[in-house]
């Protein structure tokens, strides 16, 4: 039976996950995604290939492989026993186990097992969160085949999920280098997670011979996440902010060649007309960055100068919260078509990433 995998992404990212995972991955096969209240989106998908390709992934920030899952999970206090019984029955736990060595080759499970339980719960039911946790790890102290043992410290990590109507129970693979990574020395206020800027950089369709552009460019993210995740021709990135360039500068490094960024308005910019085949930006939501009323004047100015320097049928990706600015600014132009668009949350703050193409 091939393994059963969960990823997590922030929440509305998961349609975006599911794409590069089934463009990047061979033999995989969709399960769907879900919604784990405004916390996360997470993809369900099948995959026996290599683990270590799923981490190779830029769109995901959290890994686990599936335990078990119960369909129609009572409600009732029945429920807790569903749970208790199927943990201690699961026969997909030692696989899973194997695949946390292998991707960890350092770590030790061997006869006593350190686990915790982490317990999120979507809807009411006639037990606690609390109770659902205690069930499982009752269901591990009552397995023969390990020694279960309760820490905190060291542990290895089960997630349970009570959905309506089902549970998910998952071991977790990877840690908090997924969703940081090492590369991002300095951050700036409103700065993008690695994978919301990944998220916006596959969305553009990257090709090898990509000049690629990031007007915006606060901390570099995108810009480093375009670099990682296909070849290109140039990348191009710039702020209007002098301390912006500077970090971007110190967090991309010497790496990336050939990069320019530089500071310059973006309203202005030192870009041949029809230079560019690719662009994605995190515009200013006019709260910890502008305000509304001067994203309608900058969002303008910003579309008007992307439609100067993008090539005909180039794509250009933007994230922002202030849809009727960014709405506003669209109609002033009638050379940028939204080919698609997505509702995301970023730190429980709703936004929309625009699909656009150049006509």
């Amino acid at each position: 039976m091939r393994p059963f995998y969960v990823v997590q992404t922030q929440p509305g990212f998961e349609a975006i996950a599911a794409q590069e995972i089934e463009q990047r991955l061979e033999r995989v096969a969709l399960r769907g995604t879900r919604r784990v209240g405004d916390k996360n989106g997470i993809v369900l998908f099948e995959y026996d290939g290599p683990p270590q390709k799923i981490f190779d992934l830029r769109t995901i920030e959290d890994l686990f492989v599936v335990v078990a899952t119960i369909a129609d999970l009572p409600r009732t206090f029945q429920g807790l026993q569903v749970l208790e019984r199927a943990v201690s029955r699961a026969a997909t736990v030692e696989a899973a186990l194997n695949l946390a060595r292998q991707v960890k080759p350092g770590r030790k499970i061997g006869g006593k097992v350190r686990f915790r339980v982490i317990t999120r719960q979507l809807e009411q039911a006639a037990y606690r969160r609390v109770d659902a946790q205690q069930a499982v790890e009752r269901g591990f102290a009552a397995r023969a085949d390990y020694k279960w043992r309760l820490e905190n410290e060291g542990a290895i990590e089960f997630w349970l999920t009570l959905f309506p109507g089902e549970a998910l129970l998952a071991l977790r693979l990877s840690d908090e280098q997924m969703r940081h990574r090492d590369y991002k020395l300095e951050h700036l206020p409103a700065s993008l997670r690695p994978s919301a800027a990944a998220a916006l950089v596959w969305l553009t369709q990257p090709v090898d011979d990509d000049v690629f552009l990031d007007p915006m460019c606060g901390a570099g993210t995108i810009l480093i996440e375009r670099a990682t995740i296909a070849r290109y021709q140039l990348l191009l990135g710039g702020d209007i902010r002098s301390d912006a360039v500077a970090v971007a500068l110190r967090n991309i490094g010497p790496r990336y060649k050939p990069i320019t960024v530089r500071q310059w308005d973006v309203r202005s910019l030192p870009i041949e007309s029809e230079s560019v085949s690719a662009a994605a930006v995190n515009l200013p939501f006019g709260k910890q960055i502008g305000t509304p009323g001067e994203n309608r004047e900058l969002y303008t100015a910003f579309l008007k100068e992307m439609v100067r320097v993008l090539r005909p049928a180039a794509r250009l990706v933007a994230l922002t919260s202030d849809q009727r600015a960014f709405m506003f600014a669209l109609q002033r132009g009638k050379k940028l078509k939204i080919r698609d668009s997505y509702n995301v949350q970023l730190l429980g703050q709703f936004a929309k990433i625009y699909v656009m193409q150049r006509l």
